[in-house]
């Protein structure tokens, strides 16, 4: 899928000349790279920059838009996209992000109709439907690794951030907190799951926001097959969230950061940092290989759309004390969902070089995309039969992950100030109190 090239020269130690390698697509990973672009080609409003959700689909949520700038990211450094293009695209999305509606007025709403960028409720009606701490963190990540790569649009970034108020989405102890509107009020829930926490905590520490870990500690363990895996051991009952762990955030943490601490700050304790991610990361990795070694299964478990309801489910390795469960988001259990999924295929192949990995993405490259519309969703584990769904996130994770074979680690941070660090440093009005902004003490507490 990618080949290795002499592309340049260096120096030795002891002074002497060598030829150094560079990765590039070959002409196979350059077709699926090409696949995956497609639907954002296909599924693109350029009324208002966004793009669909899934196929046809006109709303997106924050998350996704998140996903979509690193897809944009990653076909501009692949070549997909020229130059023209790219900041066509870019400026458009950071217009609608300069102007998009607001969840009361303080935090981007969960979900947005694409084709009228208006903020819609849970029925995808105009309304409001809450906003997601989760969601905002992985946006936070994409806009800081735009204006460190792309300075150009590094002001516009800054002023669609200071125009969100932290307040809401952090609690009085400093861990994050979603907002649900429900009965014409906010529900507050801890919607972080372990994996999901740390990683949406790195795009609040690259802004200069702490925030603290809500996972108790120490972690518990399940064994499986002999291996001791984590778990989350916060109950559904009192958080309102269904406890699971699947791959999907630490596969894009590996990617991303590459299990380091990039831009972190190092007064900084957040989300779930205390736990050696890396190692989490390579247990669920190996724990799914081994499903596959002890039961034969072709195991790859991630988030997924699906063409039957739920319409979208979480396939996990445990979730609610129960092993290898896929549920919806509210916690029931659809087994006859469990998903191959090509998004957790294309993440492992990624990260990890081994038989396995190279196994199953021979499975993905033979089946599971199609040229002109893009990368399907997966196969379902019980009747093999490919599920056919496609959607912004998984076409996204390919590009990503190719990308990140080619290059490494995606995120880069710069240390040049940028329009929000001058503004910070002002003495400003008192219009702008109480709000919590980067690097400002909270004024509500």
């Amino acid at each position: 899928m990618y080949e290795t090239v002499k592309c340049g020269f260096d120096f030795e130690d002891r002074g002497d000349i060598v030829l150094t390698n560079c990765h590039r697509l070959s002409d196979r990973g350059q077709l699926f790279a090409e696949v995956a672009w497609t639907y954002f080609e296909k599924n693109y409003n350029p009324q208002t920059g966004l793009v669909n959700a899934a196929e046809n689909y006109p709303y997106t949520s924050i998350g996704e838009i998140a996903a979509y700038l690193s897809a944009l990211i990653s076909a501009h450094e692949m070549d997909l996209l020229d130059e023209r293009r790219f900041c066509q695209r870019v400026g458009k999305l950071v217009e609608w992000l300069n102007a998009m509606e607001l969840y009361a007025g303080e935090l981007p709403n969960l979900i947005y109709n694409s084709h009228t960028g208006r903020m819609v409720g849970f029925d995808m009606k105009p309304g409001k439907a809450g906003f997601s701490s989760m969601d905002i963190g992985r946006l936070l990540i994409w806009l800081r690794v735009l204006k460190t790569k792309y300075p150009l649009f590094a002001e516009g970034v800054d002023r669609a951030v200071l125009r969100w108020n932290f307040c809401m989405v952090i609690d009085k102890n400093d861990t994050l907190r979603s907002g649900r509107f429900v009965n014409g009020k906010t529900e507050f829930i801890h919607e972080g799951r372990l994996g999901w926490e740390g990683y949406a905590a790195r795009g609040y520490e690259m802004w200069g926001i702490g925030v603290k870990s809500s996972v108790p500690s120490p972690l518990r363990y399940i064994e499986i097959y002999g291996r001791k895996i984590p778990y989350d051991p916060r109950d559904s009952i009192t958080t309102g969230v269904p406890v699971y762990l699947t791959s999907t955030p630490f596969l894009l943490e590996g990617m991303e950061f590459g299990y380091s601490d990039l831009g972190k700050p190092e007064e900084h304790h957040s989300g779930d940092d205390a736990l050696e991610r890396c190692a989490i990361a390579r247990g669920i990795y190996e724990i799914q290989e081994e499903r596959y070694r002890r039961e034969g299964i072709m195991t790859a478990r991630s988030e997924n759309g699906v063409d039957k309801p739920p319409y979208a489910v979480i396939g996990t390795i445990t979730a609610e004390g129960k092993l290898w469960p896929t549920i919806s988001r509210g916690g029931e259990m659809h087994y006859d969902l469990a998903m191959f999924s090509t998004r957790a295929i294309f993440g492992m192949w990624s990260l990890w070089d081994t038989d396995y990995t190279k196994f199953i993405m021979a499975a993905a490259a033979c089946c599971f995309f199609e040229e002109g519309r893009g990368w399907f969703e997966g196969r379902y584990e019980k009747n093999w039969r490919i599920n056919k769904v496609m959607v912004l996130e998984t076409n996204a994770v390919v590009l990503e992950a190719l990308l990140h074979r080619l290059d490494g680690a995606l995120v880069k941070v710069a240390k040049e100030p940028s329009y929000i660090d001058f503004y910070l440093r002002k003495e400003l009005p008192m219009s702008d109190f109480p709000r919590c902004l980067p690097k400002r003490q909270r004024e509500d507490l």
